[in-house]
């Protein structure tokens, strides 16, 4: 706008969106398929012969526009997601020859589709039949396997185990008690999903390490690797071992570090471990603080802190 104003002289004046009433001349229209902006009355004051020319270079912005197009396909159940994003390649070939990109978001079970607008609506239709035809077609079977096992079934060995099997596996969350796994895929591929899961469950070496009780003691312990970031570290040292900390404010009766990985690996990070803890027993406490020094604590200042004793440690 400020080019087309410093090009022409032309004011051009634009209401704010929250004055645009839903009713009247000019007024704001949505498009019920995507996700456009609202279709506003934009004044043009000046000579008339320049008044045209800010109205043709408005008009080029617009047709650059009006062709592209957003759309989402939300609230996709958590069980078929999986199966959906691996399908990305066949709902890009949907676009035909349409410039597209597609967007995961995990969390709220949404993926976005943007881009040509005639290749949009292609692509969405063809994910929404595609998780109309998973919603009939899907079927699951459940089994029990140690909740250490869990962590072998999460992440990119969940995608392992789809790719071997057509199969998706879903685990419940750490915290949370109970040890029972889910498989879902179509009927004919549950042999094949329940042996990768079995498979897969059983390919590394898992050892729980369960840090020195009382349980105060423990939250005392989780809280000082959690803060010095001692993941990382134990990482950085062991690439080849996944490091799971325990949260303080878990309420189980006692807190692990769950270590993944080959055994002479697994061993090596528990030697380490143990001997930090060595050290620590009887060099941490809880230390009550008023509300004020709360708020220094956790500032940058109270970073400043973290930083000193993790450095002195």
């Amino acid at each position: 706008m400020k080019q087309i104003r410093d090009q022409t002289g032309v004011r051009v004046d634009i209401p704010k969106k929250e004055t645009v009433l839903p009713n009247g001349n000019g007024h704001a229209n949505h498009d019920d398929d995507d996700e456009d902006e609202p279709t506003i009355p934009v004044t043009l004051t000046g000579p008339q012969p320049l008044a045209y020319e800010a109205q043709g270079l408005l008009n080029q912005i617009i047709s650059s526009k009006v062709y592209s197009s957003t759309q989402r396909v939300r609230d996709i159940p958590a069980h078929i997601l999986p199966f959906i994003v691996a399908r990305r390649a066949h709902f890009l070939s949907a676009a035909q020859d349409g410039n597209i990109s597609l967007a995961l978001n995990s969390v709220a079970r949404e993926i976005t589709a943007s881009g040509d607008r005639e290749a949009v609506v292609r692509v969405v239709e063809s994910i929404k039949k595609t998780v109309e035809f998973f919603e009939t077609s899907l079927t699951s079977i459940k089994i029990s396997l140690p909740k250490r096992q869990h962590r072998l079934l999460t992440g990119v060995n969940a995608e392992a185990i789809l790719n071997k099997s057509q199969c998706s596996v879903s685990v419940g969350k750490a915290e949370e008690a109970g040890d029972e796994v889910t498989v879902w895929g179509l009927s004919s591929d549950l042999p094949a999903g329940l042996a990768a899961v079995m498979e897969q469950s059983n390919s590394k070496y898992i050892h729980e390490l369960t840090l020195p009780g009382p349980i105060s003691l423990s939250k005392q312990l989780a809280t000082y690797f959690n803060n010095i970031q001692y993941g990382t570290t134990l990482k950085a040292a062991h690439p080849d071992v996944d490091v799971y900390l325990p949260s303080a404010d878990a309420s189980t009766p006692t807190l692990t570090v769950d270590l993944v990985g080959n055994k002479p690996e697994v061993d090596a990070v528990v030697k380490q471990i143990s001997e930090l803890l060595g050290k620590l027993i009887g060099g941490t406490r809880d230390v009550a603080i008023g509300w004020l020094l709360y708020r220094v604590l956790t500032s940058k200042d109270g970073e400043k802190f973290v930083y000193f004793a993790r450095i002195h440690s």
